[in-house]
């Protein structure tokens, strides 16, 4: 099962959340190459994929808004209509696999190399359909704002969707400067650029004037 990037992104959005910070990711694969911005305060969170596209949630309600830049366009994504999407790609990711969903974090392989000028150490995950490879590393600067940022964003509603899909990651010793992953057969690998705490443009979390709503496609 071949997952669409704006999926999986929303799936990579349950891992990281804060208030008053930006977070630049490095994304190469499924896709996409180049950076990815995630901007959060309080509840709000926006996550610029590309120069064409922009998810906006409420990650209190789990309602996401998709901005479509290029056709100046955007769709709702209802909390309902995400957890469906999270369901359908549980269950096909499950399929053909006599593997369960598996709850437990990563775990440490006790390889550690220095990545990106960080010392750093191995974590995998694999529950079947999802692999990952996680290098953790304390020496990042601002480590414990971004590991303190895990653990509120698994309290919130985007996360309790994603659960049985995404590992919880919230109590490894330090963030993950660069993460693998192997999806359902789609890969992509993600690199953290940057970290700050710095206020953020209430408008960033609104649809810009002259955007038109669309219809959520319909399902096959």
């Amino acid at each position: 099962m071949k997952l669409p990037f704006a999926l999986i992104a929303l799936l990579f959005m349950a891992t990281l959340c804060r208030a008053d910070m930006v977070i630049v990711q490095q994304v190469d694969g499924a896709g996409q190459s180049g950076n990815m911005t995630i901007k959060f305060n309080g509840t709000n969170l926006r996550v610029d994929v590309s120069p064409q596209v922009s998810m906006i949630t409420d990650t209190a309600t789990g309602d996401v808004t998709e901005l479509l830049h290029d056709q100046k366009s955007y769709m709702v994504i209802s909390a309902s209509a995400a957890k469906l999407m999270m369901d359908q790609a549980r269950a096909g990711m499950q399929s053909g696999t006599a593997t369960a969903i598996n709850p437990e974090p990563p775990r440490p392989t006790g390889k550690t190399d220095k990545i990106n000028g960080y010392n750093a150490a191995e974590y995998v995950f694999n529950n079947g359909s999802l692999k990952a490879t996680y290098w953790i590393s304390s020496e990042f600067p601002n480590a414990k704002a971004v590991s303190a940022a895990l653990a509120q964003m698994q309290k919130g509603a985007l996360a309790a969707m994603s659960k049985g899909i995404m590992p919880d990651v919230t109590n490894l010793p330090g963030v993950a400067i660069k993460s693998d992953f192997d999806m359902a057969g789609t890969k992509f690998t993600s690199q953290l650029v940057s970290a700050s705490d710095q206020p953020v443009d209430p408008g960033d979390y609104k649809v810009p004037p002259g955007y038109a709503q669309m219809a959520l496609p319909t399902a096959q």
